[in-house]
């Protein structure tokens, strides 16, 4: 077997070794690469601890041996071969479990709360850390689709979260919740699709959020917790919304986007005037709230389920119908605009979400009951996979860098905790 010259090179400055070129043979994996390093740190630093490292050439992970990895890749055995390392993430444990009656379609987290909306109509407040049910309130005639954070005040004294929920009874819902008196409150009744909502976003400063429908239209609404000129007050006279013959407020949408011609499925906003969507069409969209005109968009070959974007990476990952999970560069001039494909599921991809302070690891979650953790430099497997769900998974949150979450249709959520050592996201 031949053998590779190859210089290695961290930017974990801790674990950096001597500035030297190595002779290893070409069959050498990870394991091989792991005992040079270590014995180098042992020998540089008087270290006996021993690590587990990750290798990459051309930022990719090396997952076979070297010399298939330098071959699959395209590179000269003739030259010096650059081999970055860095400390391997640590598995996530799983931390808590609980479980509701129905469903679980969406589920958000944040340091104090986890949210929960599910197919009895009803969404619900849990304690993050406790797991506690604090309280739950029904807003829908028809299974809630999504949550959206609006606004957090994390304040000891006066901790008070907003959010909007989504269903298939075509409306929106805009909730807060006082943890000072424990009380949940639906605010306003956000009408004006004419099929189910599937999905909500808010923009980074909260102003605004966007909510996309079966009825192939995205609507923009002001995410404003008082009463505004887009307010109407309504007595209703059925059960299709709230409790028979209370007053409700509703509002009206500001902006009506158009263009998909199936479900919009997915939401994620780029930056404060410009939301990403995703269908069913098989189209990524990306426009301007302020003109309320589509600026660009990209075809795959199918349905798109979820989507998310990442300001680290500045890439969109989408799950879809076709069991990939796929990288788009939403700036792309020319060339191709998928920059990568992560293949590990064995059913459509429900949901998607990065990790918040990382740009190259996400998590997904499928309709083949698994939730996988990926780094997108290791295409063609997952980092780890996060087997706990018995039914399908319907929602993954990673908005936390050190909880990920998911629900499904065994109705139980589940959080697992990240440790991911040297990285920057350390629990």
């Amino acid at each position: 077997m031949a053998h590779f010259q190859i210089k290695l090179f961290t930017q974990q400055k801790q674990f950096s070794v001597t500035d030297n070129t190595f002779s290893v043979p070409g069959s050498s994996t990870c394991t091989e690469l792991n005992d040079l390093v270590n014995k180098l740190l042992s020998e540089d630093k008087d270290e006996s601890t021993r690590s587990d490292f990750d290798f990459l050439v051309n930022d990719e992970f090396i997952r076979t041996s070297l010399v298939d990895h330098v071959e699959t890749k395209g590179l000269s055995s003739e030259s010096v071969i650059d081999v970055e390392y860095l400390q391997r993430k640590q598995a996530p444990e799983l931390k808590h479990s609980f479980q509701q009656p129905d469903w679980i379609s969406s589920i958000k987290t944040t340091e104090k709360f986890i949210i929960t909306g599910s197919y009895d109509c009803a969404v619900t407040v849990w304690d993050r850390v406790t797991t506690k049910q604090l309280v739950s309130g029904i807003g829908h005639s028809e299974p809630v689709k999504s949550i959206a954070i609006i606004n957090y005040n994390s304040d000891e004294k006066k901790q008070k979260i907003s959010f909007v929920s989504t269903s298939q009874d075509q409306h929106a819902v805009i909730w807060t919740y006082n943890s000072s008196t424990n009380q949940l409150s639906s605010l306003f009744c956000c009408k004006g699709h004419s099929k189910s909502v599937e999905c909500a976003a808010s923009n980074e400063k909260k102003s605004i959020f966007a909510t996309g429908s079966w009825d192939s239209t995205i609507k923009v609404w002001s995410s404003s917790v008082t009463p505004e000129e887009d307010t109407q007050e309504v007595i209703n006279s059925s059960k299709k919304k709230f409790k028979s013959g209370k007053k409700s407020l509703t509002r009206t949408a500001k902006v009506t986007l158009s263009g998909h011609t199936e479900v919009v499925s997915a939401l994620t906003w780029l930056n404060e005037n410009e939301i990403c969507s995703g269908s069913w069409d098989h189209t990524i969209r990306i426009w301007d709230i302020d003109t309320a005109v589509e600026k660009s968009h990209m075809r795959g070959m199918k349905s798109i389920l979820s989507l998310d974007y990442s300001h680290l990476s500045r890439l969109v990952v989408t799950g879809n119908t076709d069991r990939h999970v796929r990288l788009w560069d939403p700036r792309s001039g020319e060339g191709a605009v998928v920059k990568c494909n992560l293949t590990s599921h064995i059913g459509w991809v429900t949901s998607v979400h990065w990790a918040p302070n990382d740009s190259h690891t996400l998590v997904s979650g499928s309709l083949d009951n698994c939730v996988k953790m990926w780094d997108t430099r290791s295409p063609k497997a997952p980092l780890y996979d996060l087997q706990a769900h018995t039914d399908k998974v319907m929602s993954v949150d990673w908005s936390l860098p050190d909880i990920v979450a998911s629900g499904g249709a065994d109705c139980k959520v589940f959080t697992f905790t990240v440790n991911t050592g040297a990285v920057d996201n350390v629990y």
